[in-house]
């Protein structure tokens, strides 16, 4: 009987073992494509056919030896697997849609695509990050006097034909897998939850990848998998690390987990992602001296949510308005464009109530105040707050004769990009 968790513990700890001698590595291209359509054919025609023990065993052969063999022949295998995954997700369904059938049959074909995909993405990404080292030793080039190849891969999707593909239809295969109750498929939870692991963790990897990030459809499979995670299958609290320790060492996540937070509040009922991932922020306590990276991506990610979802941030903004008196600079600035996109929000609601109204005032008031910032980029960005509060459909008539006062007092800022600032905010 296969054991998932067994075998991903014995992955970490080393190669699992394999009872063929068979290997990939090195050997002759005619024995490798035949070998690969052979299983080709047996997961095609059926998708449990994983479950045998020599298939399988060529199987793992294939995951271990990706970094040894050709990349085409790696998207000829990726292929396969995901194939036959698919295969294995429309028997699962007909199976829990068909009275008398027992789906818990189905589950240790399914922790066995999991271990392979485990496997074999892992190594596929390590086969990238190899051939980027490699060609990206220094040569002698006419016109580079750094000595370095610009040739280089730069992301999986280079280094084999298709991968990204592969591993979006993956995704794609994955949320509608986690859309069936899986709950009738394990006979408990924890053994369901590892096998939802697997992919939640190769999700968080592809993320770091910026060429996976940077891919709408890539984004929009992985996003829609993990809310579907948080929505079905209690994934609140390890969506909140994975989103919070992004924000602190990607730079390109920043927007991309604003993004994801609005979808889970918008279209997954995730109202309690939200108030987590914000209540963290509120809880930190940042330094531009000691943590230039941190401060910067919160930022990036407060002032796109607040223009992608200003209802969530609403609901949190008696805890996150501390960051006004915050060390680094950036998140003060942050705040001030944060409250500026409210304020446009609010004022742009139908039902103009009088507690709409004060909150209005109050986020003026702030305003006002932040035009004595000691930095002259946090009074540079409240210049722009105020243009683009005042260019909106709302022009605030009773606040705006004070805050033309204080932009002229700008004029005379010691600094020249607040001044410039005055003066586009004057025009």
């Amino acid at each position: 009987m296969f054991n998932l968790h067994e075998q991903l513990l014995s992955l970490q700890e080393g190669e699992p073992k394999i009872h063929t001698t068979f290997t990939f590595d090195g050997v002759d291209s005619t024995i490798a494509k035949r070998t690969l359509n052979e299983l080709t054919d047996k997961l095609v025609v059926n998708g449990e056919n994983i479950n045998n023990e020599a298939t399988f065993d060529k199987l793992m052969c294939f995951a271990r030896d990706v970094a040894a063999m050709d990349p085409k022949l790696v998207a000829r295998g990726l292929d396969m697997l995901v194939t036959g995954f698919e295969n294995q997700i429309k028997q699962v369904a007909s199976t829990l849609s068909t009275p008398g059938y027992d789906p818990t049959r189905h589950a240790e074909a399914l922790d066995r695509y999991a271990f392979l995909f485990q496997w074999a993405v892992e190594r596929g990404e390590s086969t990238a990050s190899q051939s980027r080292t490699a060609q990206a030793k220094p040569r002698k080039r006419r016109g580079n006097a750094s000595g370095t190849s610009s040739s280089g891969a730069s992301t999986v999707a280079e280094v084999v034909p298709g991968w990204k593909g592969k591993l979006l239809d993956l995704y794609v295969h994955v949320q509608q897998l986690m859309q069936l109750p899986l709950g009738r498929v394990w006979n408990s939870v924890p053994e369901r939850d590892t096998f939802i692991g697997v992919f939640m963790r190769l999700a968080h990897k592809a993320m770091e990848n910026p060429a996976y990030a940077k891919d709408g459809d890539f984004q929009t499979a992985l996003f829609s998998t993990l809310c579907v995670w948080l929505q079905n299958y209690n994934g609140l609290y390890s969506l909140v690390t994975m989103i919070t320790q992004n924000l602190q060492h990607y730079e390109h996540l920043c927007e991309a987990m604003a993004q994801l937070v609005q979808l889970a509040y918008d279209e997954y009922g995730g109202t309690q992602l939200a108030d987590e991932v914000l209540r963290d922020i509120a809880a930190k306590s940042f330094s531009s001296v000691h943590d230039k990276s941190g401060p910067k991506n919160t930022a990036r990610f407060l002032v796109r949510l607040s223009q992608l979802a200003p209802k969530a941030l609403l609901r949190q903004m008696g805890l996150l308005i501390r960051h006004l008196d915050s060390e680094a600079h950036i998140m003060r600035s942050a705040m001030s464009d944060v409250i500026g996109h409210l304020m446009l929000y609010l004022a742009a609601q139908e039902e103009q109530t009088e507690i709409t109204k004060n909150q209005i005032g109050e986020y003026f008031d702030i305003i006002e105040q932040r035009f004595q910032d000691a930095h002259y980029l946090v009074r540079a960005k409240v210049l722009q707050v105020c243009q683009f509060v005042c260019s909106g459909p709302a022009k605030f008539p009773k606040r705006r004769p004070k805050l033309v006062g204080l932009i002229v007092g700008r004029l005379e800022d010691k600094a020249t990009n607040v001044r410039k600032h005055a003066i586009r905010a004057l025009s």
